[in-house]
């Protein structure tokens, strides 16, 4: 807005005060209500940016090169306050690929659009969970870009963006989303096409101030699907949260496969095996409801994990013996191990590093307790969560135990 000026320190004296004083003399009023002050851009090295060193960069040549989006996003990523950012290649090649990861996000929704399929407005607690998760991340995204653009805060608002987009909508939903695509019934086909393009839609919206050129041509071709009018997406509403609202279900749903997911690569690279190889796992639940969610979920891990296969027992015996001496993690209630012939000796020596770190935390946990200043000084939900924590590594601790027993 006109009643706000950006510019540097170094021309406060020179330009602000004297813009400040004109004013009051000449109009009677100031010019502006708000300074916002930015710092300077200089190069790798932290050094000013100056002809006669040679060291300045020409915006022209890196857009040229990169393309003006990228360079846009990284000089708001590193806009925090009270700083001068340092600018150098490695950067914007960072956020370049951030760009990238955009465009080809929209062309996958596209692409999966049905012909003539528009996403109409629906009742987001009649879709799967999975979509009700992500609808509610960019809910909250939105809530952090529009608190982060009052208060200037450009870098969080990018930053904000950039997680969103990377993190949870590419790294996760997408994910998901291709696995209900190609295995789910019509009606969740359907839901997961429109939930696509709803984020995605407002995800131009809230981007669109920092990377305008590449959101506008998104725009052109999302915009009809969305059902939303206008030539451009200068002109469309900023996206606004919706009231406030904690989808628990979805959070823990989606919290339940992440953590099962990052089971099974942790158990990858703790043995040294390719993500290219597939491998089955094993899944011993621990009651009715487990096994449940380990079976509906099984066509994502698969997917996620890069499994060839979902085995789930509820007999602790029968998985015993069909884990033999595979690699074994505790994910919640359930125990999981991916199937490989492994070396006995070090999966023991594994095991019992693992038993020695949960020991170790035990302690930790129950000197807090057996602290009486501590008990009566903390609110009682942090002594509540001590306690609980103490619990969560008892029932770890005891499956480890057994894992190593059962290695002998």
């Amino acid at each position: 807005p006109n009643d706000t000026l950006m510019t540097g320190f170094d021309i406060i004296f020179f330009w602000v005060a004297r813009m400040i004083m004109l004013g009051l003399r000449f109009a009677g009023d100031v010019p502006f209500k708000t300074v916002f002050i930015n710092g300077l851009v200089r190069d790798e090295k932290g050094e000013k940016m100056s002809k006669v060193k040679g060291n300045s960069v020409d915006p022209l040549d890196v857009m040229e090169k990169h393309g003006t989006d990228a360079l846009r996003f990284t000089l708001a990523a590193l806009a925090a306050p009270g700083t001068d950012p340092s600018f150098g290649e490695a950067r914007l090649l960072g956020y370049k690929a951030f760009v990238n990861k955009l465009w080809n996000a929209s062309r996958f929704v596209l692409m999966n659009l049905e012909a003539g399929e528009t996403a109409p407005s629906y009742d987001a607690a009649t879709l799967p969970l999975p979509s009700r998760w992500i609808l509610e991340r960019l809910n909250a995204a939105v809530i952090e870009v529009n608190a982060a653009l009052a208060a200037f805060r450009f870098d969080v608002a990018a930053h904000t963006v950039y997680h969103f987009l990377w993190d949870e909508f590419c790294d996760w939903y997408l994910e998901i989303a291709k696995v209900q695509i190609n295995t789910g019934n019509e009606a969740q086909k359907r839901a997961t096409r429109r939930t696509l393009i709803r984020v995605l839609e407002t995800l131009l919206r809230l981007a669109h101030p920092v990377i305008p050129f590449i959101t506008e041509e998104l725009w052109q071709k999302v915009a009809p699907v969305a059902g939303r009018a206008g030539a451009s997406v200068s002109i469309a509403p900023y996206p606004v949260s919706q009231p406030e609202r904690i989808d628990a279900a979805s959070i823990a749903h989606v919290a339940r496969l992440k953590s099962l997911v990052d089971a099974c690569r942790n158990l990858r690279g703790e043995m040294a095996v390719s993500p290219a190889t597939r491998l089955p796992l094993f899944v011993l639940a621990n009651d009715v409801a487990e096994a449940q969610f380990q079976r509906t979920s099984a066509p994502v891990l698969q997917a996620l994990a890069k499994l060839n296969e979902v085995r789930v027992f509820e007999d602790e015996a029968a998985w015993a013996a069909a884990a033999k001496a595979a690699p074994v993690a505790v994910v919640g209630a359930a125990r999981v191990c991916l199937f490989m012939e492994v070396d006995a000796v070090a999966e023991k020596a594994r095991l019992g590093k693992e038993a020695t770190r949960i020991e170790g935390e035990i302690a930790k946990a129950q000197g807090k307790l057996s602290n009486q200043a501590f008990v009566a000084k903390a609110p009682a939900a942090v002594i509540d969560q001590e306690r609980q924590r103490v619990a969560g590594f008892v029932s770890t601790l005891t499956k480890l135990r057994e894992q190593l027993a059962r290695l002998g």
